[in-house]
């Protein structure tokens, strides 16, 4: 019964939300290893973000809203409208002892290489909680960058603590990197931090000291020291339009890069706030530009004629968003046709 009325409410969703199958989408599929939900969206969808849509959860399997590598996927129809069932989700049974080869993880959204440095590499503060907090004051020898294994000290980290034998105290190293502004009202978005490296404890004290065991980037004096106690992420979401209308635009492209297309990680001007979610899929559109009327010519009768035409946005690409703050997100740009660059458009796709 409870699988009836799930299948029945997931077949209302096909008239709520229409969506158009690929010609060439494949009967059955085999999920392999490196593939991501947004490719085989891909794969079968004209708008992969209408990958829920599609998609239908299985109650056979232990996770439905995961698919592992080794899965096989079927193609089938209820009364005329598609969707996807799994044969099997990566789980192999031996016989004659019932032994259970173990699934490897499960496929992600789209490839983690791409944005892990960005997980806890760039973060985006309502307030200015770095100002305040710990910072090098020194390197322990004369260096101008600090690296992976040397020692710093740091002010205000622990005066009066010691460290018991056996004990490690990890902490992150962050730089204070400006604030991110509505490029349009101005309006105040939050303040943005990068994350340099990772630390751990090695002499209490004021200052105290610090081994530098990790870097992403050289170690600066004035940058920030915090406690290493970032939450995990839930890397395992589904691409999907919004459900609320988003207009906004690509205020900061990570990397130090000035454009780029599929692969690049760019900050967006809308968040939380507003309503957008992991997950969500908006479309890039590319800033209007005016050219020049080659057929201009003043005239008191062509009034009407103007020495610039203003072209109309074009639909450039895709981003997926994968972290959200108050006023802001981090999403990458899954699809592109044309170079992405700051102040384009993003939109509900």
């Amino acid at each position: 019964m409870r699988y009836l009325l799930f299948f029945c409410s997931f077949m209302i969703a096909f008239a709520a939300h229409p969506y158009t199958l690929r010609a060439d989408a494949p009967a059955r599929y085999e999920i392999k290893q490196g593939d991501t939900l947004w490719e085989l969206a891909n794969r079968y969808l004209t708008d992969p973000w209408e990958w829920k849509s599609l998609w239908h959860a299985n109650p056979q399997i232990k996770n439905p809203n995961r698919l592992y590598p080794g899965a096989i996927i079927e193609l089938r129809y209820h009364q005329r409208h598609p969707y996807l069932n799994v044969l099997s989700n990566g789980t192999v049974k031996l016989s004659p002892y019932p032994r259970t080869t173990p699934a490897p993880e499960a496929i992600p959204p789209i490839p983690l290489t791409d944005i892990r440095p960005f997980l806890n590499g760039t973060v985006v503060l309502d307030r200015d909680t770095l100002k305040d907090a710990p910072y090098i004051i020194a390197y322990m020898t004369e260096h101008m960058l600090g690296g992976q294994g040397d020692e710093v000290y740091v002010k205000n980290l622990c005066p009066n603590y010691n460290l018991a034998p056996g004990v490690t105290m990890s902490y992150s190293i962050f730089r204070r990197c400006g604030k991110y502004r509505d490029p349009k009202t101005k309006r105040f978005l939050g303040y943005k931090a990068s994350l340099v490296g990772y630390a751990e404890l090695t002499r209490g004290g004021d200052p105290a000291t610090i081994m530098l065991t990790d870097i992403i980037q050289g170690v600066r004096l004035q940058d920030r020291v915090m406690p290493n106690n970032h939450p995990e992420f839930d890397l395992y979401f589904e691409p999907k339009a919004p459900m609320v209308v988003v207009r906004g635009s690509i205020i900061d492209i990570l990397g130090d890069f000035t454009q780029g297309a599929v692969g690049l990680v760019a900050v967006i001007d809308r968040g939380q706030d507003t309503g957008l979610q992991v997950g969500d899929v908006l479309g890039i559109y590319s800033r209007p530009r005016g050219v020049k009327n080659l057929n201009y010519r003043y005239s008191k009768k062509a009034p009407c004629q103007f020495p610039c035409v203003k072209l109309p946005p074009e639909r450039i690409g895709e981003v997926m968003i994968f972290r959200t703050f108050t006023h802001t997100s981090i999403g990458l740009v899954v699809r592109s046709i044309r170079a992405i660059q700051l102040l384009d458009t993003v939109t509900n796709p």
